[in-house]
């Protein structure tokens, strides 16, 4: 799929007509594409607006992708259970995130061999009241 995504920005406003303005990239944003694959279990992938595209264990993009990014390679680590990767996230969202995080202004969504699963707001508290209280 991510293939065939950067595939599409790569070629986008090829075979037009004589005459024709070349149209722009379809995106024109960095994507992260999550996914399972029967045979390496969960991927994710790093496509760039010019249709470039990485696979990562763990990535960070946007605003504060900078610091998340160094935390996500300072912790992260591949025997990593689901709730492990859940708190981590949610950890990195809490470093980065200016105000208070809560069940409203987070998603969260997981990519296993059973499919896609957007956690409910109930889901989301749960994983929130996991983490450590700040004491600043």
């Amino acid at each position: 799929m991510t293939q065939s995504m950067c595939d599409l920005a790569l070629g986008f406003g090829e075979g037009r007509k004589k005459g024709e303005t070349k149209m722009s990239r379809p995106f024109g944003v960095a994507l992260l594409t999550a996914g399972y694959d029967p045979k390496q279990g969960p991927v994710l992938f790093f496509s760039d607006p010019s249709g470039t595209y990485f696979q990562y264990k763990a990535k960070a993009i946007g605003a504060g992708s900078e610091g998340a990014q160094a935390t996500l390679q300072e912790k992260y680590r591949d025997d990593f259970t689901l709730s492990d990767a859940e708190d981590l996230a949610l950890e990195i969202l809490k470093q980065v995130m200016e105000d208070k995080l809560n069940n409203i202004n987070v998603e969260m969504a997981c990519v296993t061999s059973k499919g896609f699963h957007l956690y409910s707001s109930l889901e989301l508290e749960a994983v929130i009241r996991r983490l450590p209280v700040s004491t600043h």
